[in-house]
């Protein structure tokens, strides 16, 4: 283990990082404030890759921004296309997140790599709740327009004011196949679901489920719980202002999440999930607001219920397996 001295802090704060998600994000902040609050939080989605790689150091490297929004776009084109094949659409989110593990270590970018393996499988859960291909390819669209935002911003950005190695602290360590494995269960289980239930959206409880999922190395039930919970206060937050909100404070709190997930970038105490779940659930809510005066309490419930899935396979499987072998390490 590596002494403590080695470690990032438990909490960093990163001014320049934060303003230049900001300045950024001024779109995204425009068009969900006048114009669309589902399309405004696409396109600070889009800029989600962005604040996992962080801004390389050379300028000529800093396209893989742009390159990592297709990591975003391309699962919700795949989700919109076999959404209305319910066997085949199983069956993808049962193999994808294999596949998405296996192949990560290819992309030799271990935060890029993470993004793909712990980003892509929900979005191909929002995809199942676009209406076509179409739809999906408009989200698609406007991840990508906030991508290229990010990087036209970190283009600007000198040189000597970009450290070598961004965010103050080792690349992530990308999951091992039981992760994939246990993903692409939590996947099956809750599309089966949404798709035998006949839900509205039936790809909303698996995306609320796999965003819960996160690899956890140290299998410390704290560290689990912490992070469910961050995702669940995301989530959680983004239902009810979806709701109850106008959309010039959403504006404001889209503003403010971009800011605080680019500045709290490095730190140990994970909290990107927080920013993450709340941006993509506003997203997906803000289409089915007022359409039934029952959409509220939909939404939560389907929200409860890929959370439960969620923590009885992506904790409890893995605490049963320490249990029944106390010296196995390989938790991932």
């Amino acid at each position: 283990m590596a002494p403590d001295s080695a470690r990032p802090p438990l909490f960093v704060w990163n001014r320049l990082p934060a303003l230049a998600a900001l300045v950024a994000g001024i779109p995204a902040i425009v068009v969900t404030a006048l114009v669309d609050v589902g399309a405004g939080a696409a396109l600070a989605v889009g800029m989600i890759p962005a604040l996992v790689v962080g801004v390389p150091h050379a300028r000529r490297s800093r396209l893989v921004i742009v390159a990592a929004g297709l990591v975003l776009g391309v699962p919700i084109i795949l989700g919109s296309a076999v959404a209305p094949f319910p066997v085949l659409a199983v069956t993808v989110m049962a193999v994808l997140p294999v596949l998405a593990v296996w192949s990560a270590p290819a992309l030799r970018r271990p935060r890029l790599s993470m993004l793909l393996t712990i980003m892509a499988p929900p979005l191909i859960g929002v995809g199942l709740s676009s209406d076509g291909v179409a739809v999906g390819l408009r989200i698609t669209g406007l991840f990508l327009v906030g991508g290229l935002a990010a990087f036209v911003v970190a283009v600007l950005i000198p040189e000597r004011l970009v450290p070598d190695e961004p965010g103050g602290g080792p690349g992530p360590r990308v999951p091992g196949m039981q992760y994939g494995l246990l993903v692409g269960v939590v996947g099956a289980i809750t599309a089966g679901i949404g798709f035998a239930s006949g839900f509205d959206h039936v790809g909303w409880a698996c995306a609320a489920a796999l965003l819960v999922m996160r690899p956890d190395p140290d299998l410390q039930l704290w560290r689990t719980a912490g992070r469910f919970v961050s995702v669940v206060t995301g989530g959680a937050a983004a239902v009810v202002l979806v709701d109850h909100a106008p959309a010039w404070s959403l504006a404001i709190v889209v503003g403010v999440v971009l800011a605080a997930a680019a500045g709290t970038r490095g730190s140990r105490w994970y909290i990107l999930p927080t920013f993450t779940t709340f941006l993509v659930i506003l997203m997906l809510g803000a289409a089915t607001t007022g359409t039934a005066p029952g959409r509220f309490g939909e939404r939560v419930g389907e929200t409860l219920l890929g959370l439960a899935v969620a923590a009885v396979v992506g904790v409890g499987v893995p605490l049963l397996r320490r249990r029944l072998h106390p010296d196995s390490t390989d938790v991932e």
